[in-house]
């Protein structure tokens, strides 16, 4: 039974200092759950280490046919994400 779609939203910030509580936030949301819906409008730092770790968990989804979709993606979110070269590999809808 597919379960309603889950909703985060992120903090302004998000880096290396923060990633071993965001990892146990990932591991914690339910994997059956389409889509998982990150809110990334109030995002003003984030971190190589950060896009690294939801890359890896927007793949570990695509494996159980879930899919990450990140929400109204501030300019700062989409400027790094795009200096990482991860733009493409993200899925973006607006609010």
């Amino acid at each position: 039974m597919e379960q309603s779609p889950i909703t985060m939203e992120l903090g302004e910030k998000i880096d290396i200092s923060a990633i071993t509580t965001l990892k146990e936030t990932l591991d914690s949301l339910s994997i059956n759950t389409e889509p998982q819906r990150f809110d990334a409008r109030h995002v003003t730092h984030i971190d190589s280490a950060s896009c690294q770790l939801f890359y890896a968990y927007a793949q570990h989804l695509a494996i159980h046919n879930t899919t990450l979709v990140f929400l109204s993606p501030s300019d700062k979110f989409m400027a790094v994400v795009k200096a990482l070269g991860f733009e493409t590999d993200f899925n973006y809808a607006s609010m």
